[in-house]
This record gives C-alpha cells, structure tokens and sequence, in this order.
C-alpha cells in the first residue's frame, strides 16, 4: 500500500496565526492539522521536503471587542497567507513496531489585517500588512507505533519558537511573541476492502505569557478528523472536520477587560489527495478546503491548503 510522507508535515505545517487567544486566530486554523496517514510514519529512512500554502480569510462582527497585541478592536477583517518550508528526517530503527522522525519548518506569512480600534474615548478605521518569516517551529521527534498493518498511533511534540518580526501596538505581526508547545496524538485505521483510511488526531497548544502585553493565551483543544475513499490511480477523495476549544480563560489586563476572552471554532469541508512516484522518490500532494461555522471569539471565514511533500 503507497502511504502518502504528508503524514509527518502535519507536526509542522499546519497554518499558524493566535485562537480566542490574542489576536483571535490559534496557531493552526480550522482543520489545517490533521494530515493523510497521520498515524503512521513509514519504516523506510531518508530525507522528506515539503511545501505548502494555506490562505485563509475571515472576519468578526462590531458586538465583540477582541484584543490584538495590545489593542482592543471591533469588525476585525483578517486576511492570511501561509507558506511553511518543512525538512524532515525519517531514522533507521531497524524495529517493526516503531519508527521516528525529526524536523523543523521555516514558514513564510502575509498577514492582513483591518479594524476599528478604540484608543481612549475614540475609535477610528486601521489596517496593518506585514510579509516575511513567521516563527520557527521545530519537531525533536515523531514516534508511530504499529499496531497491525492497519492501525497505526503517532506521538509527537512541536515547539514554535517567537523568531518573527513583532511589534507592540500593530495590527498585523509576524510572530506571535510566545513560545507555543503542541503535543500531538494522532491514530490511523485502514479499512483494506473498500480502501479506505480513516485518521484522528487531538493535540493541545500551551503558550507563553507575551511579554509586551502581558497577556497569557489559554489552552487551547484542537481535534480533527479526515475520512478518505482511495483509487487505484493514485488519488483519493473524502471529508475535514475540526473543533478546537479553549479550555480555560486568557488572563492579563485586555483579557481581564473582556472576561476571559475564551473561544471555540468548527469547521468541515472536502479533501483530496494524489500519490506517485517520480522516480525513485515518493510524492504526495493534498487539497482542502474548510468552511468554519459557530465560532465564538475569533474569526470566522474558509480556509483553502494546498500540502506537497517529496521522499528521497
């Protein structure tokens, strides 16, 4: 069975931004995470590149004032591009239960952002751009056990380090001014007869204080499904789902002002997927697109992927 080496880019390259955390967007968006095969990391070792891009659009209506980095703004508008260069290295365990993986990701962001800002007793229209590299995130390691040759369970951890580009007071940033440390589980079941792979992953995102603003983001939930019906040609066909939930308030000064400020968000929409070999490397590549609905304290909008990876 050719198993598709985007299961490891999801430790790495899902879309990034803030949740009903500060600036109302979490470090991956709805339905961004969770990847093909995420269970199960192949047994075979050797370098993996990959390249993706998430575009993301959504907005919050004026009855709820949201904090953005030392802000408090109504009618947010929000706009972002994503684009995470991921290596990653497959190790030689020589066991048929475990297999381990390494890497780290350099994502490149355009994040755009308009509002209506209150400073004072006023309030006036802004908006904020900025492109360039986003924070870095690094994976030490990915562990898959095998169960059987159709049930697979994945471990891993994710640090996301504040490289970018911040500046208090802004709309638009390229970091979010936190280390973040997402531990992942993820499990895999392969339905041989009817070909198809059903896939479940369930991480948690524990942020750092910001040290400009002092607020401290919440946990925040973030579980997510895919369900695809596979073909002999190579391609497949199925179904995204996603809810993430803070499971405890922010707190700091805006936090305090806004009672917590904590969120949820639910998004579904269709995916598809192809693998092939070029060569003698394996290549993978998988579209999406998530439309968000009932969400509380953050944005709302769609979210388009696009996630290519190549096996040498």
């Amino acid at each position: 069975m050719k198993i598709p080496y985007l299961t490891l880019l999801c430790f790495l390259a899902g879309a990034s931004s803030s949740f009903a955390v500060e600036g109302a967007l979490p470090r991956t968006v709805s339905g961004a995470s969770v990847m093909p095969y995420q269970g199960l990391i192949p047994p075979d070792p050797g370098w993996l590149v990959g390249v993706g891009e998430t575009f993301y659009n959504g907005d919050i209506g004026a009855a709820r004032p949201i904090p953005i980095h030392g802000n408090l703004a109504l009618d947010v508008e929000g706009t972002l591009s994503f684009t995470p260069l991921t290596l990653m290295y497959i190790w030689d365990t020589h066991s048929e239960c475990w297999n381990f993986a390494s890497g780290v990701t350099l994502p490149l962001a355009y994040v755009d952002i308009e509002a209506s800002v209150t400073a004072g007793p006023f309030l006036g229209q802004r908006s904020d751009d900025k492109f360039g590299l986003f924070d870095i995130a690094v994976t030490p390691l990915i562990a898959s056990y095998h169960f059987s040759k159709t049930d697979h369970m994945s471990l891993g951890l994710t640090v996301w380090a504040p490289t970018g580009e911040y500046e208090e007071g802004a709309l638009a940033n390229l970091s979010t001014n936190t280390w973040t440390f997402i531990p992942t589980v993820a499990y895999t079941k392969i339905l041989p007869g009817p070909n198809i792979e059903l896939t479940a992953q369930w991480s948690l995102q524990f942020y750092t204080e910001n040290p400009a603003t002092d607020y401290q983001d919440g946990v925040v939930s973030d579980l997510e499904f895919t369900a695809i019906k596979r073909f002999q040609n190579g391609f497949g066909i199925g179904l995204v789902g996603s809810w993430m939930d803070q499971l405890n308030d922010d707190s700091g000064p805006t936090a305090d002002r806004l009672n917590g400020f904590s969120g949820r968000a639910f998004g579904v929409g269709p995916i598809i997927a192809y693998s092939t070999k070029l060569g003698e490397s394996d290549f993978s590549v998988n579209a999406r697109w998530v439309h968000e609905f009932d969400n509380e304290n953050l944005l709302e909008g769609d979210v388009g992927m696009l996630n290519l990876s190549l096996k040498f």
